[in-house]
């Protein structure tokens, strides 16, 4: 143990204090200081044994032990004087020197021992870390490698999600697969990194990750980060869909032609518009036709007139049970669209008198009427030229189908060759057919008279019969559908069934059509055999004739012809011939 300057000065800085404090109370006092001083070495001396014996703390018990040297040098000094009193000092030096390195040794020795029981306790508890880490090591199994989730539910999920990682390093949310009877639909939940648009824009190499052969149909979810996926698995528009009756209240109901790629039903809202059905032959546009045709016919708000004018109208002649009328020949067709004008305008006049903007049967009167027309080039070709060159027959639809679609009139027209001459000469079929169907079409170049110039509407890329492209208000996305298969029997049992209860237009309200015969006494019986009873205006119209010429003509067939006076009506008298012959005129 180093003893430093500072133990040596206070070890005789002490004494000397002590001394000259007993020498100035002796000089003050006289003996009875020295006494004192004695008594307190006592007290001082009693005080370090007790400490020492009973271990308390070391400050204590050396602190007393220096009191009682101090105070005996004191007392020394303060009774003998002189060379005892030099003596004493030196003693009391020593003691309180011997009793400051005690001190220091002691607490030294104390400090070592804290350090070296702190350095033991740190040894035992890094000791006790590593036994830990040990065991831990031992015990926990191997560490899973960390990644994104890209397990689903179905092998498709599956799929969709590890394509969308690998091309743009994003984890989707959420991805539920389910099956559908043509394929499996897909709702995916897109994570905020990765914008619907932008996942659309790339699908094909989406659809090219997954490997899978079929088609893909994209829609808006319902949330703005939702895409639905539809995928399309084969062709399911290559079967036959069975044709299906139904059953309409009123004439605003829509019709059903067939079922989409999915395999749903599809519906076309025919009411206050017209269409347009084209296609080349031998693809489905005339069974597409029949089967609106029907569907119309049986509604009892609703009458059809027929317009075909190929030699013997093949296509509508097996409908006249279900059609007031048929104009097969150009001077019929004249006298139809004549007739639409007038019944156009009187329509008008009701609509102004009630202050409506929409024609209603119910309300109004008069049934809602469709026009089927077959083959428009055919009334281009034939109408149009002759004693109407001045007055078209084109131009005539072109005005009413601009005019008669609020008045609860609408076209049904079907076409193999659509053209700008055909729907007009200066429009086209976009500018008053709201419906557009098409079935295939051989000429490519035609379809831009159907659904104009925007890409995707193809109907030549149609590669089976009854497949077409449908366009209107609410189909406005370029897709196949399958129409129904309305075979040959089913369609005459349909005809048949709605013509036994179609309701005629009455005497006076009706389409009159003139009747082509060789004379003006056939021209009458004509008339007589397709109309059943007319009167003398409906026979001048039938026929064309004066009224002298048709009077002249009625009295001359008598007695087969008679006048009703009750009706005011000519008839043909009844007679199994007559009725024979009536029967086959319609």
């Amino acid at each position: 143990m180093k003893i430093t300057r500072a133990d040596v000065a206070t070890s005789i800085a002490l004494p000397s204090l002590v001394s000259a404090a007993a020498l100035t109370a002796d000089w003050q006092y006289g003996q009875h200081a020295a006494a004192v001083e004695f008594i307190t070495a006592v007290a001082a001396g009693k005080l370090s044994f007790v400490s020492f014996a009973k271990k308390w703390p070391q400050p204590l018990s050396w602190g007393a032990a220096a009191a009682a040297a101090a105070f005996t040098q004191a007392g020394i000094t303060g009774a003998v004087g002189g060379m005892p009193a030099v003596y004493a000092w030196l003693v009391s030096a020593l003691t309180a020197g011997a009793a400051r390195a005690v001190y220091r040794h002691a607490t030294r020795h104390d400090e070592i021992k804290l350090a070296m029981e702190q350095t033991r306790l740190d040894t035992a508890m890094i000791r006790q870390q590593m036994a830990h880490h040990t065991l831990v090591q031992k015990t926990t199994p191997e560490p899973v490698q960390s990644g994104p989730d890209l397990a689903g539910r179905t092998v498709e999920e599956t799929k969709l999600r590890t394509v969308v990682h690998e091309l743009f390093a994003a984890e989707l949310p959420g991805c539920t697969v389910e099956r559908t009877r043509t394929g499996w639909t897909a709702v995916l939940d897109l994570p905020v990194g990765l914008d619907r648009a932008k996942l659309k824009a790339a699908w094909p190499k989406v659809a090219s990750g997954m490997g899978v052969a079929g088609e893909f149909v994209l829609a808006d979810g319902a949330l703005t980060n939702q895409l639905v996926a539809r995928f399309i698995d084969g062709d399911p528009l290559s079967a036959v869909i069975p044709y299906e009756r139904t059953s309409g209240a009123r004439f605003t109901d829509p019709v059903l032609l067939g079922v989409d790629r999915f395999l749903n039903p599809v519906w076309l809202d025919l009411a206050y518009n017209h269409t347009l059905v084209a296609g080349s032959s031998k693809f489905g546009k005339s069974t597409l036709t029949r089967s609106i045709a029907v569907q119309l016919a049986d509604r009892p708000d609703t009458v059809l007139y027929g317009m075909d004018l190929k030699p013997g109208a093949p296509e509508l002649t097996p409908m006249l049970p279900i059609l007031q009328d048929l104009a097969n020949t150009p001077e019929q067709a004249h006298a139809l669209l004549d007739w639409l004008r007038q019944e156009l305008d009187e329509r008008g006049q009701i609509l102004a008198d009630h202050g409506d903007q929409e024609w209603d049967p119910q309300k109004h009167g008069r049934p809602a009427i469709w026009v089927i027309e077959d083959e428009l080039a055919e009334l281009v070709r034939q109408g149009d030229g002759g004693p109407w060159k001045k007055n078209p027959a084109s131009k005539k639809q072109e005005s009413l189908l601009a005019l008669m679609r609020f008045a609860g009139m609408h076209f049904l027209s079907a076409t193999q060759q659509p053209s700008r001459k055909v729907f007009g000469g200066t429009t086209d079929a976009r500018g008053n057919y709201a419906n557009r169907l098409s079935t295939r079409m051989n000429d490519a170049d035609h379809r831009r008279f159907i659904f104009g110039n925007t890409p995707g509407w193809e109907p030549g890329k149609l590669d089976q019969p009854g497949k077409f492209l449908l366009q209107s208000p609410v189909h406005q996305v370029a897709a196949p559908y399958k129409g129904m298969w309305l075979t040959g029997d089913e369609f005459k049992a349909e005809v048949a069934r709605i013509g036994a209860t179609t309701v005629r237009a009455p005497v006076g309200k009706r389409l009159v059509l003139p009747v082509p015969g060789v004379s003006n006494q056939e021209h009458v019986r004509n008339a007589l055999a397709k109309y059943g009873n007319c009167t003398r205006r409906e026979l001048e119209a039938a026929t064309g004739l004066t009224e002298k010429q048709v009077l002249d003509a009625a009295r001359a067939l008598g007695p087969d012809v008679e006048r009703c006076a009750d009706t005011q009506t000519w008839r043909i008298v009844p007679s199994e011939a007559w009725e024979a012959q009536a029967v086959a005129s319609r």
